[in-house]
């Protein structure tokens, strides 16, 4: 039988196999080059979906990566809006707008 905390902790081993630190590492180095998480992710050989569901179980990578997003988004574009995302900007604002639309 598998405990609750066994799953936590296989549910971390997964991402972390996925996603390794290094990966992770100069996923936020592109970004902060203002590379697009898209591209970076594609220049990875990782899925931008993959990279956000590691996020959610990697809180740390999670905060990490919502901060650079923040700090390298677009000043012009309106943030936390539907617009901002279709626009290309995947900053937590504008992907908390997307999922409060669905």
């Amino acid at each position: 039988m598998s405990y609750p905390i066994d799953d936590a902790e296989q549910l971390i081993a997964t991402a972390q196999e996925e996603l390794p630190p290094s990966t992770r590492s100069r996923l936020i180095a592109k970004l902060r080059m203002g590379i697009h998480i898209e591209d970076a992710a594609r220049d990875l050989d990782v899925s931008v979906q993959r990279v956000f569901a590691t996020a959610r179980i990697l809180s740390a990578f999670g905060d990490q990566l919502d901060a650079t997003l923040t700090a390298e988004r677009d000043p012009d574009l309106p943030h936390g809006t539907v617009t901002g995302y279709n626009k290309r900007c995947r900053c937590p604002q504008c992907r908390a707008a997307v999922n409060r639309r669905i």
